[in-house]
């Protein structure tokens, strides 16, 4: 299993996170924030109970993932690169399926969060799309304020213009929380997509 550090959310913007980060991090000579992975062997990143699939198609391992994504989460806005330290031998091709192996991985989450904003945007439209409807029809077919009308149809008018605000309301729900997970969790996804991975030897490990 992957050796971790338990994280700390951290506020973001101010020179104490910085300072914080500091403390917690190694960096790069050009600036960058690194995430140290220490494992035992290469096989302890992917899930163990997908072992008979090809290296390119395994789950990553949960823990390892979570780390990484917790990890850029606390980075923030910084970059960052992904350093995974290995004690046994590994050759140049484990190395490489490893790299992609992490960018399938990732790339599936990060799409499946696209896929996640497009079905809410969907909501938000088709809510949207049923308050200015209801809307419409009340304006269109707005009864006379006389006590000639029966009480059921103003009771039915009111009911649809409650229905109305509803889904505006739901909309702009949708829109305003709705939408903000999933933004925030594909651009994670896509920034460790991106990501620099550097695969070394703990015997031969050397400073950045």
């Amino acid at each position: 299993m992957p050796v971790i550090i338990p994280m700390v959310v951290l506020p973001h913007g101010d020179k104490m996170t910085s300072e914080l980060l500091k403390n917690r991090y190694e960096f790069t000579r050009d600036g960058k924030a690194i995430i140290d992975i220490s494992v035992e062997s290469i096989n302890d990143l992917f899930n163990s109970f997908d072992k008979k699939a090809t290296f390119t198609k395994r789950e990553l391992d949960q823990d390892f993932a979570e780390y990484v994504v917790d990890c850029v989460k606390e980075i923030g806005d910084n970059g960052f690169i992904v350093r995974i330290i290995v004690d046994r031998e590994y050759n140049m091709l484990q190395e490489n399926i490893l790299r992609k192996a992490m960018v399938n991985f990732f790339s599936y989450l990060h799409d499946v969060e696209l896929r996640n904003l497009r079905r809410e945007f969907r909501k938000f439209s088709l809510l949207m799309l049923l308050g200015i409807l209801l809307m419409f029809v009340v304006s269109t077919y707005k009864l006379p304020d006389t006590p000639e009308i029966e009480m059921w149809k103003k009771i039915l008018q009111e009911g649809v213009i409650i229905a109305a605000w509803v889904a505006f309301w739901e909309a702009f729900t949708s829109l305003i929380f709705g939408w903000s997970p999933f933004y925030q969790k594909s651009g994670i996804y896509g920034k460790i997509v991106a990501a620099e991975v550097r695969v070394i030897n703990n015997l031969g490990r050397i400073e950045l």
